[in-house]
Formats: structure tokens, sequence, C-alpha cells
């Protein structure tokens, strides 16, 4: 807490133990009672006035102790939080995302733990919050998804992870989260999860109810992982999987009729399954597809909770989540199309020399791409951003920036290297956070911070905060 804040706070305590002695010493009357007390009226009003500012000095004061104060200028006074868990025995919000639609509103989902941990054990729901105005003001909190809880694994008992995207030309949008009673490491042949598609027509106002669409991914013979139709003869089969939370890539390039192709990363385990793998949807998440169609081919096996971005070349990178970095890999289209082509190999980015190295943290992150200029020359560049907790532990949530050479067509390899930290966003312990574009050309960050386990935290930050000056 800063000094500022500290003499604020002492302040009005000071103040607020005064009044409340006064009122104390009063025969705690008031206008409804007969005989009027003026001491406990006017007490009452002051103390009734105080309250807000006692609640505003200690969120200031909060708001104070944020490594986002210390490490960049004003970054403190836009800094919200837009879900606070009070209670340090239960995990009550978790799981960013948040998109921006057609209008320029930010619509920002989260998990509401009702169960008090992770989706898999007991009822979890879906909640948003909307801003019209580049950040600077929130709707309330809205329930879009309500899980029923229970016993049993079946659909509806809890909505957990929100993967979400918002189309950037009409009102459309949809939501995947993952559903049911499973928990994903124990899921079995006879024992899995469920995968929930909630869609928009508004631009994230409302929300339709959770459909089931797990049969899409697994469970029947036409299931996109499921299969016994390889030459060894063993197939594919999921035991479980969910598409990793925070950003559906919409891509830049890729129009098909009337809608722009969105692409998503999944993380899977079973029978010939392993790591990372990266589905696509010709209409806006009705229905989807396998990258590449063949499901025994693993693109990231050694990874965690996927992410996925668009190269300016029109390839397709794949993130994944892993002890000490990131995992990246590179899919490039066949010449002329648009659903053939082929994995580069993975690389992690820690073994590589200008690559990413953080601590033993194993943490969900956002990766993004963006337009800007050096500010060294003005030239305009393509710039990568990754956002993860750099500490040993899950704290230091911090974004680190590549400056993209124009044109070019990557390798993972060379994908992984030329990599610099750019701004720590927080000193705090702090863990999963994903980022979007705002209609101003700022970056909407929003990730999650001590403390508890977790409030839901948003700030908006240039391109030039996000990579120390490097890029404006």
């Amino acid at each position: 807490m800063n000094t500022q804040s500290i003499i604020l706070l002492a302040a009005v305590v000071v103040v607020a133990a005064f009044v409340l002695y006064r009122y104390l010493r009063s025969d705690n009357k008031c206008s409804c009672c007969d005989g009027c007390n003026k001491d406990c009226c006017s007490s009452r009003i002051l103390l009734l006035l105080l309250l807000p500012m006692s609640a505003t000095a200690l969120a200031q004061g909060v708001d104070a102790t944020t490594g986002a104060t210390e490490l960049y200028p004003g970054l403190r006074s836009e800094k919200q939080i837009l879900a606070y868990s009070n209670d340090s025995t239960r995990d009550v919000y978790r799981i960013p995302a948040i998109a921006k639609n057609k209008k320029g509103e930010l619509v920002a989902i989260y998990d509401y733990r009702v169960c008090g941990t992770d989706i898999g054990f007991g009822e979890v729901d879906q909640v948003m919050r909307i801003s019209k105005n580049n950040g600077r003001k929130w709707s309330e909190e809205t329930k879009i998804a309500d899980g029923m809880g229970g016993n049993e694994n079946i659909f509806g008992v809890g909505f957990g992870d929100p993967a979400l995207c918002l189309d950037r030309e009409s009102g459309r949008g949809v939501l995947i989260t993952v559903s049911g009673k499973c928990i994903y490491a124990y899921g079995n042949a006879t024992n899995r999860p469920f995968i929930a598609r909630q869609i928009t027509t508004d631009g994230g106002h409302t929300w339709s109810e959770p459909v089931d669409i797990t049969s899409q991914f697994w469970g029947t013979e036409h299931s996109l992982f499921q299969s016994t139709k390889t030459d060894d003869g063993m197939g594919v089969f999921a035991w479980a999987g969910f598409f990793g939370s925070g950003k559906i890539l919409q891509s830049r390039v890729t129009k098909v009729g009337d809608c722009y192709r969105l692409y998503a990363a999944l993380l899977l385990r079973g029978t010939g399954l392993k790591g990372a793998y990266v589905v696509f949807s010709d209409d806006m998440g009705m229905t989807w597809q396998l990258l590449g169609g063949d499901a025994t081919v693993q693109a990231a096996p050694d990874s965690d909770e996927p992410k996925v971005e668009e190269l300016p070349s029109g390839q397709i990178v794949l993130s994944g989540r892993k002890w000490y970095g990131r995992t990246f890999n590179v899919w490039t289209f066949a010449e002329g199309s648009t659903t053939e082509g082929s994995w580069d190999t993975p690389v992690n980015s820690h073994d590589v020399p200008t690559g990413i190295k953080v601590g033993a943290n194993s943490c969900n992150g956002e990766i993004l791409i963006v337009r800007g200029r050096l500010t060294q020359n003005g030239k305009r560049c393509h710039v990568a951003l990754q956002s993860l907790p750099k500490a040993d532990t899950r704290a230091d949530v911090s974004i680190y920036y590549k400056v993209l050479e124009e044109g070019k067509k990557y390798t993972s390899a060379e994908f992984a290297e030329g990599w610099k930290l750019g701004l720590q966003v927080t000193k705090k312990r702090s863990a999963y956070s994903t980022m979007c574009l705002q209609k101003d050309g700022r970056i909407a960050f929003f990730y999650e911070e001590e403390p508890y386990i977790f409030n839901m935290v948003y700030v908006p930050l240039t391109l030039s905060q996000a990579t120390n000056g490097a890029v404006k």
C-alpha cells in the first residue's frame, strides 16, 4: 500500500471511530423514535457517509499494492476488479475470457464456482459483465449458464472454462464450456466430461441455453476423436478433453460463406490421443472439424491447456501451456488450400536460447498478434504477445513479445526464438490471463490476481506499455 493510501485510510478510520463512539453514547434514537436525539441522528448520517469512504480507501489500498502500479505509471488508475473473491477457503471466481463485439463493446465471461473449486467437482456457473465504453464502466454481473449441481456425471451439473468468440461483422458469437461432473484427469472410457455450446445473436448481451455437442468430439463412431479406422487397428478414443479457455480465434484471412473461420485448441487424453489439437468451424461454432483431419497426428503431445493464433502469413500457431515456458507448433497450409497442410515439429520455448523461459508454474496464458509501429524507426510491423506468469509459482503475470518479420513463413523453431520480456503486469500471486483488442486500439487485459483465488481483474494497456516502449 502506498503512503497516500495509508494516510487516507488512517484518517477515515479515526473519524469513523469518533462518530461511532458518539453514536454508541447516545440513546440510539433517531427521527423514527419519540424524542429525537440529535447526536444520534447526526452520528448515523455521518457514519453512513463514511462507510463508502472507508470502502473506497480500502479499495484504493488494495489497488495500490498491485505490481501494476509500481511497474508502470498510471496503470492502477484504470485497473478494475470485475469479480472479487472474498473467502480464502473457496475458489469463487476463476478462468477469464474476454472479446469485443461488432459495436466495440467488451464482453467479459468467467467461472462462478458455487461448488468452491474446479469444474467437474460440482456446480459451476458462467457469469458475465459488459462494457460499452472501452472498459471505463461495466454492467452488473449477469448469470448466463446455471449449473444444476448434483452427484451424477450428467450434462448440466456445471459449466466451466469459457472459450469465447464474438463475430466482427455481426451480432453472432459462440461460447464453449466443459460440463458434467468428471475431472479431466480422471476421465475414462465410461466416464467422460461433456462439451457445451451457447450462442448469441446480439453481440453477447444474451445467450442461448447450453446445448450438449459432445458427440461432435467423442462418444460415437462419427466423432472427431473416436475412430478405429487406422492401419494398426488401434484408432483413437478420447477419455476426456476440453477447449482451451479464453479466446477462440477468428481468422483474418479465411472466410467461408458469410463467416470468417474460427479456430480453437483442445486438450485431449485417451487411446492414441495426447496433448493439444486444433479444430476449426466455418459456421460460427455450430459444427467443428479437425485441422488436418487425422486424429492420430499429435500436434503438441507434451503440452497442456492450449491456445491458437493466426500468423500474418496465414499459418496457424499453437501455443500450449507447459512447465518453464510454452510449447509452440506451426501449421502450414498447402498451396491454395484452406484445409490441407501439415504440422511442423513442436518446440519447447525454454529449450531455445532466446525463447520464453519462466519458472515451474505451468499456467494458462494468451497469445495475441497485433499491428504496430517500431518505436525506433516508425516502421509498420506485426508483434506477437504471449502472457503468462514468470515466477517460480503462479505469480508475476507478465507479457512477452516478439516482433515478426513481414511476409515470413515460420517454422516452429523460428517462432520460438527472439522473445523479449515486456510488461510485468503484477508482482502479486496471479495465474490465468487473456486479452483482446479494444475499439480504442488498446489491449483489454483480463487476468486472475490475489487476494484469495482469485479476483478477476481488467486493465487496458497500450501496445507501448505491453512491449516496454519497443512497439507503439
